[in-house]
């Protein structure tokens, strides 16, 4: 397989504006009302008055060993061999929603007709899934930055070779990566007690 393909998300960087999430729409032509590729989650700890939030940003992880493409009964979602991200052929699709019940992390998308649509690391734009686009490219070789990490203010999210981002990420970011199927590296530097404590 060529060298998969990922994101990296430092939270310390998001502040929680959801233009990564606003951002995927409008380059794929998103109804503003349909569910999101990419949506932004605040982990909340504590108790009131000591209570303090997080922003995560998240979306399709392209998992190692993606469990949507198992359970699909059609073969309708595949795992790239050429840069490793998961991508859909909604033209097979059934809309039997498997994909949805097996994934973790809620990433699978459905039209009115039931057919999955996710993130696809925007190697197309449009409703589809990805299917059949050419080679993820880096940008200085003609490939376009995923609309989230192009739009993010804080510059908390990038998409690359995972190689290329384990480089730029700390030691404890990459053994915590390691450990998961997911292809997100994640930095989690913020002491629960400093995120956004809201005062009483």
């Amino acid at each position: 397989m060529g060298e998969q393909w990922g994101f990296y998300f430092d939270s310390d960087k998001c502040i929680g504006c959801h233009a990564c999430s606003v951002s995927c729409k409008q380059r794929h032509g998103r109804d503003p009302e349909q569910d999101e590729w990419r949506t932004v989650t605040n982990v909340t700890t504590g108790e009131f008055p000591d209570v303090s939030s997080l922003p995560v940003s998240m979306s399709c992880m392209h998992c190692s060993d993606a469990p949507c493409e198992k359970v699909c009964p059609c073969n309708s979602i595949q795992k790239r061999e050429e840069d490793g991200i998961v991508v859909v052929d909604r033209d097979s699709c059934i809309g039997c929603h498997y994909c949805g019940w097996a994934c973790p992390y809620g990433a699978p998308t459905y039209d009115d007709g039931g057919i999955m649509s996710k993130c696809n690391l925007c190697i197309g734009e449009g409703p589809g899934g990805g299917h059949e686009m050419p080679p993820r490219e880096e940008q200085e070789d003609g490939g376009a930055q995923p609309a989230c990490v192009d739009n993010c203010v804080g510059g908390a999210i990038q998409a690359g070779p995972v190689s290329e981002l384990k480089e730029q990420a700390t030691t404890e970011a990459v053994e915590r990566f390691e450990q998961e199927p997911a292809n997100v590296i994640v930095e989690a530097n913020r002491d629960d007690t400093t995120a956004f404590p809201y005062e009483a």
